[in-house]
């Protein structure tokens, strides 16, 4: 087929990052790790964590005018984009471990954590079980209290066993629906620049084409799911006695992360705000990436 020959070569960095591309080895964990690494060592560090089912290319408008004032590591988690994806379990505590292990390996002590959805919940996790390895949290579009669940039907769809797995790879007939499959991540995608909408459209169906990628999205996607629900409960108390700098930012339209769930982490966790960004859905960093910056950049500059 000739969507499997153009989908199935590998993934290429968004041009502009080219010159940021890194891999290395994680040797206790014999895992290869992708990574985008941008600015002067000396300066802060600030460790970028993208969501279910993307890469580090999720932070494209980000990682450069970052790097003006800090040391930028964006990585593809494993499993995901351009890392290794070996065949195993995806836990919660295998992706933690992986950014802890990326952090000794990169000689980093201490960083600013900035997580999406799924990365989001993971740099919440490190905060609360390593707060000395954490000098800030921005947690964009997620985080680990859930006090609203998530109403979206594509996502609860995949989270079905085999029924997930068929609706994913039919998606392989046909990348025109591969690509509106993004719709629920944005507000308008539509109205994204050609650009975007263009690399979005490839990238999507490399996904989707990825028969390793596809095992570790279900496996990660379902073992989230079992590790959130029981930390709800001891979540309220350990949040409380957080004192790491937080900012919650959120999409005005997000459907994946609820306002309730933003304001319950602001009411308990001492030190945490929100900041919402209009005409955007779960990714405002792609979306309306010169809006987030401004918030972000406002926010370290006072905050980490």
């Amino acid at each position: 087929m000739k969507n499997e020959i153009i989908y199935r070569e590998p993934m290429q960095p968004w041009p502009d990052l080219a010159l940021y591309v890194k891999k290395i080895h994680l040797e206790q964990m014999n895992l290869a790790l992708f990574i985008y690494q941008a600015g002067d060592i000396n300066n802060p560090t600030i460790i970028m964590i993208h969501g279910l089912g993307d890469e580090a290319d999720t932070w494209r408008y980000m990682i450069q005018p970052l790097s003006e004032n800090y040391h930028v590591i964006a990585l593809d988690l494993p499993g995901f984009g351009r890392s290794q994806k070996p065949k195993l379990d995806y836990t919660p505590k295998f992706m933690i471990e992986s950014i802890l292990q990326l952090m000794t390996f990169l000689n980093i002590k201490e960083a600013i954590l900035i997580g999406s959805s799924l990365g989001a919940m993971l740099a919440h996790a490190i905060s609360i079980w390593q707060p000395k390895k954490v000098l800030g949290l921005i947690l964009v579009g997620g985080s680990l209290l859930k006090v609203n669940g998530i109403k979206d039907k594509s996502l609860k769809i995949m989270s079905l066993p085999l029924i997930g797995e068929w609706f994913y790879t039919r998606l392989r007939k046909n990348p025109n629906a591969a690509y509106e499959s993004l719709g629920n991540v944005y507000h308008n995608l539509a109205k994204l620049p050609e650009i975007d909408r263009d690399f979005l459209y490839q990238r999507v169906n490399k996904r989707v084409w990825s028969d390793d990628q596809r095992r570790a999205y279900f496996s990660t996607l379902r073992n989230l799911t079992t590790w959130l629900k029981p930390l709800q409960n001891k979540l309220p108390d350990l949040l409380a006695s957080l004192d790491i700098p937080t900012l919650i930012v959120r999409g005005e339209f997000d459907p994946l992360f609820p306002f309730e769930n933003a304001q319950a982490v602001a009411r308990v966790q001492p030190r945490a705000s929100i900041v919402t960004l209009g005409k955007s859905g779960h990714l405002p960093h792609q979306e309306t990436p010169e809006q987030f910056l401004s918030a972000i950049t406002k926010w370290l500059q006072t905050n980490a």
